[in-house]
């Protein structure tokens, strides 16, 4: 019996069972990052938002608009407000007196691995951010 050809074989097999996925997890890492990022920039930038106009409203407008400028579609966008869950149409409130803090939580969608014939797996990443009402603002 002749061993001629396994060489061959083992290495497509170690190339498909070993490094494909670890090429997988390489090549998502960089949307999730890319994701973790911008889910913290709106989270921050709603917060600071709404703590100035003293208004959810507000915090919901940076939302849109930010995710709406980044590529993002808002049906994959969750937001919660002052310790709520997270959801697309969000629910919870904040109280916006002096010394409150104003918190948001921000999570986007995140495919793992996107193909010609769309995206394979994902997960929720999610940005988080505080920001106190001064204690001598005018709120009136």
């Amino acid at each position: 019996m002749s061993d001629r050809g396994h060489a061959a074989i083992e290495l497509a097999l170690a190339v498909g069972v070993l490094l494909l996925p670890v090429a997988l997890l390489v090549i998502g890492f960089g949307p999730w990052s890319e994701r973790r990022v911008e889910a913290e920039a709106v989270a921050a930038e709603a917060a600071r938002a709404a703590v100035l106009d003293l208004s959810q409203d507000a915090g919901i407008a940076v939302v849109t608009s930010d995710t709406t400028l980044w590529g993002i579609s808002p049906d994959i966008v969750r937001v919660g407000w002052c310790g709520s869950t997270p959801a697309l149409e969000p629910a919870g409130g904040c109280v916006f007196e002096r010394g409150a803090v104003v918190s948001i939580t921000v999570e986007l969608w995140t495919p793992l691995v996107e193909t010609p014939w769309g995206s394979i797996g994902g997960l929720w990443v999610t940005g988080e951010h505080s920001e106190p009402i001064d204690l001598y603002r005018s709120l009136g």
